[in-house]
């Protein structure tokens, strides 16, 4: 009782000032794990973490720890690592990749970084429809830090969205806020002096207000499914700072108050997206890809930025048999990183430079270095096995004969590789690969991709062949393919077409619509002065380097648009209904722009909603495709609203 005396007055203050679960700035998350560090091929939203660590305003105490406490890492699971820049770390000591899931995780290895578990679990981005994910940091408010992770899941979920917060205060306390659709699930909860602090106690029921034993800085709940009650709720940590003693205390748990949230909420497109880095076909089963496909191939030349790509009628003749081949490990939905260098095979030149590895997936794509495009979480539905054309938002530039295979099955071949050094050809076959099917059948297919490495007569040449395609349409998981080629995603998508037809083509970076965007969030608190950024200007005239643009406030949103092809600017849509403040005229050498905006409670109230579009002028019929007589393209709209929080 000492303590929760001790901090009854911190605490009634806290609960007295509960605020919103609202988004910051970035994070700052890159792939990363606790084996290979920031080179992991992780997803960032799988397993993230900030990078560079991120300054605080002030050094956070904590009970027990000597050192200044003034940065701190955020990962997508859900903790906070926290670390005095003295040490020069670039990563927390024995952070957690895959979340806590541990008494020694919760305590850290000896020298280990102290760690704040906010929801730790395997989380992954939320796939529910609307889902934004983000995890964002907020430092604008004296005395607080506040780290929010927006709309995330359970890993492998596809209906999970759920948010949660921490605050750090200044005075070490520490708040945890749950939003109203976290479920329940394996979790820690708690926070750990780290450097293998010790915990008699353990695993506690935060609802019963514990406090830890008075020389151990650790405190936590270990939940199960069955035990987790947290959802919708405020946790309140307090430290104690007594000499002699090292503890904390939950010192009150209330109902989570949502209030609202000052924010920009960008509605309606740019002008003028014009899809040119990918393309695709993609088939809708197993028999009509196996007519349109089977016996043929396709080329792929490389250009400074792209690809021309040809069709070959009948091209499959030139696939070349496997000789002295090694196989891949056989698996299902799985893929294989090849080290070309250790293999002591030249790279593959491609668009902007060349890889020295290459990812081979089982389901008939090849990927560049880098984040890896397995595991699908590019994809709806988040898997690698479903063709869709999302392939064009996959993180690393790949080549697409996309389907269902499984090298597992042993009734089929396996995926494998040999090299032609005489004409250093890389050769990688799906050698009689077996399909799904709803009955166990033969059904066998044969692609290749013929990769000319740096040393061929055609660097960075790319061929598909597909000698034979099986028809089986049963699986129960659908029997579609896709083919193609992507950059490192997102790209814009240019449809589905027909390969034998609309080749060749070349492809070139996507002409991206103007965008606007806007932050920090507009907090009259007492005041913020508020970045508006447009990015992909139009060039004045091509190849001048030279960009015109502003930018218009209103009061009056028009959240459906109206097109402005009446005044000779077709397909560009106003977003604004009347033109209340222009903020200034800009000449730039790039192809953005951007404008401040001082939001203050002077001149704003709650609730105020202020929306703003950009517009960029240019010589008229001088786009891409010829049209526009105005010479005026338009951004989206953002409105943004006021508020304290």
């Amino acid at each position: 009782m000492r303590q929760h005396a001790r901090f009854l007055g911190a605490a009634t203050l806290l609960l007295a000032g509960l605020s919103a679960q609202c988004p910051g700035g970035p994070a700052g998350l890159a792939p990363w794990d606790n084996v290979f560090g920031f080179a992991s091929t992780f997803p960032v939203e799988d397993e993230g973490l900030s990078t560079p660590p991120i300054a605080l305003p002030f050094a956070f105490p904590m009970p027990g720890v000597a050192a200044t406490l003034d940065r701190m890492w955020v990962h997508a699971n859900g903790e906070i690592y926290l670390d005095d820049s003295a040490l020069g770390l670039t990563q927390p000591n024995d952070g957690i990749t895959f979340a806590i899931i541990s008494q020694a995780e919760m305590q850290g290895a000896v020298g280990g970084s102290p760690r704040i578990a906010v929801c730790s679990r395997d989380h992954d981005r939320s796939f529910a429809p609307g889902a934004n994910w983000s995890v964002t940091v907020d430092l604008t408010f004296p005395g607080e830090v506040r780290v929010l992770w927006t709309d995330v899941a359970r890993w492998s979920s596809s209906v999970d969205r759920y948010t949660f917060q921490c605050t750090l205060y200044s005075s070490g306390v520490i708040r945890l806020d749950y939003g109203a659709t976290v479920p329940a699930s394996a979790t820690y909860v708690g926070v750990s002096k780290g450097n293998s602090v010790f915990s008699t106690s353990g695993s506690q029921d935060l609802t019963s207000l514990p406090s830890s034993t008075p020389t151990e800085a650790i405190l936590y709940e270990a939940f199960t499914a069955a035990t987790w009650d947290l959802t919708g709720q405020s946790v309140f940590l307090a430290p104690d700072f007594t000499a002699g003693v090292e503890n904390y205390s939950v010192i009150g748990i209330v109902p989570l108050v949502q209030g609202p949230c000052a924010s920009h909420n960008p509605y309606g497109t740019g002008c003028y997206p014009i899809a040119r880095e990918t393309f695709y076909e993609l088939y809708g089963n197993a028999a009509v890809a196996s007519a349109a496909l089977q016996g043929n191939s396709m080329t792929l030349d490389p250009t400074g930025n792209g690809y021309v790509a040809t069709w070959n009628a009948g091209g499959a003749s030139g696939y070349v048999a496997p000789v002295l081949p090694t196989d891949l490990p056989r698996s299902d939905d799985g893929q294989v990183l090849m080290n070309l260098t250790t293999l002591g095979l030249p790279p593959l030149p491609v668009p902007g430079g060349a890889t020295t590895t290459l990812y081979v997936h089982m389901n008939g794509f090849v990927s560049t270095t880098g984040p890896t495009n397995d595991n699908g979480n590019w994809n709806i539905p988040p898997n690698d096995y479903t063709p869709t054309n999302n392939m064009r938002n996959a993180y690393e530039t790949a080549f697409w004969s996309w389907h269902d295979f499984n090298p597992a099955d042993l009734a089929g071949g396996p995926v494998r590789w040999h090299h032609d050094a005489a004409l250093d050809v890389l050769y990688i076959t799906w050698d009689g690969v077996e399909n799904y099917s709803a009955v166990a059948t033969p059904n066998p297919s044969t692609i290749q991709f013929q990769l000319h490495l740096a040393g061929s007569s055609t660097p960075g040449r790319v061929v598909f062949v597909w000698l034979s395609i099986d028809t089986d349409t049963t699986s129960p998981f659908g029997s579609a393919h896709l083919v193609g080629y992507s950059p490192g995603g997102p790209s814009l998508d240019p449809g589905s077409i027909v390969l034998a037809t609309a080749l060749p083509l070349v492809t070139a970076p996507d002409v991206k619509p103007m965008s606007l965007a806007a932050a920090p969030r507009p907090v009259i608190n007492p005041s913020t002065l508020v970045t508006f950024t447009a990015s992909d200007l139009t060039e004045f005239l091509p190849g001048s380097g030279v960009y015109l643009s502003t930018l218009f406030l209103s009061v009056n949103p028009l959240p459906g648009g109206f097109d402005l092809g009446v005044i000779g600017a077709p397909g560009c849509n106003a977003y604004i209904a009347t033109l209340d403040l222009d903020v200034g005229a800009q000449l730039t050498l790039a192809p953005s722009a951007s404008w401040n905006v001082l939001f203050d409670n002077v001149s704003f109230a709650p609730g105020n909603v202020i929306a703003a579009q950009a517009v960029s002028l240019f010589t008229p019929f001088t786009l891409p495709n010829g049209q526009n007589a105005f010479g005026l393209t338009v951004s989206n709209g953002v409105a943004s609203t006021t508020e304290v929080n």
